[in-house]
């Protein structure tokens, strides 16, 4: 019985890792995206989450991120990155956005 409790629980952390890890903004891309091979006119990866409390005033913190969708076949929509700025994205993370949190 403990071992399954424990298992479940390993299972349950994994998939909220995947979750949060994917919600963050997903920078692979694959061959319809390629990422870009050339960060100079956007900004880095970021993950508003790694710094609850330090709004980004890096280098390029105000440009947008890179971001790429189209739709399979299938009509799933795929989506990589996200085209906020860093800033942006913390603000709408942690106040100051347009309110629309729900």
């Amino acid at each position: 019985m403990l071992k399954r409790i424990v298992q479940l629980a390993f299972m349950i952390i994994a998939v909220s890792l995947g979750v949060q890890a994917f919600a963050a903004g997903d920078y692979r891309g694959d061959e319809r995206c390629p990422r870009p091979t050339d960060w100079s006119n956007y900004s880095e990866p970021y993950d508003p989450l790694e710094h609850p409390r330090d709004y980004p005033t890096f280098d390029k913190a105000d440009r947008p991120g890179w971001s790429c969708s189209y739709q399979r076949e299938d009509g799933v929509i795929v989506q990589y990155g996200d085209s906020r700025t860093p800033q942006q994205q913390w603000l709408d993370m942690y106040g100051g956005g347009n309110g629309d949190q729900n």
